[in-house]
């Protein structure tokens, strides 16, 4: 098999599991692969539980994809493992409900619940939904448009 051209790159995500990476690739290069093989190995190395665990992407699709990726991933490992690692993995795959998995709408919306207040918020604000979204954002550039 040929050697991808970015290997070296893929080799220090699965090796350096204390070092914090930013990965930008296009749709279908592999990222969710990767990130999945590097939270698994986070968790059986023992350097992080799963619920200490957070995974931030853009959609719910990539971010449901990634759920189920990373449970699979956790199960085949427990099944494989043994010891410490395999009681680990095991753990993870019990609680893995307590790992955030999910949009940056809703990480940052899980934020601003804690503290709303201090955000400015009313407590029982809402995120927008999709298609309010689009409303919003035509009625916005027409706004911009007509003060130019």
């Amino acid at each position: 098999m040929a050697r991808l051209p970015d290997q070296a790159d893929r080799d220090r995500l699965g090796a350096e599991l204390d070092t914090s990476f930013l990965c930008l690739a296009g749709a279908g290069a592999g990222k969710t692969h990767e990130l999945v093989e590097r939270m698994v190995a986070v968790v059986a190395s023992g350097l992080a539980p799963v619920e200490a665990m957070a995974a931030i992407t853009f959609t719910r699709k990539a971010a449901g994809e990634l759920r189920g990726r990373f449970f699979l991933g956790l199960r085949a490992r427990a099944a494989a493992a043994t010891g410490e690692r395999g009681r680990r993995l095991a753990v993870a795959v019990e609680r893995i409900d307590q790992c955030y998995i999910g949009t940056i709408h809703a990480f940052c919306a899980a934020l601003l619940r804690q503290r709303p207040l201090e955000a400015g918020l009313s407590p029982d604000f809402s995120e927008v939904e999709d298609r309010e979204e689009v409303g919003m954002l035509r009625r916005g550039w027409d706004r911009f448009v007509q003060n130019r």
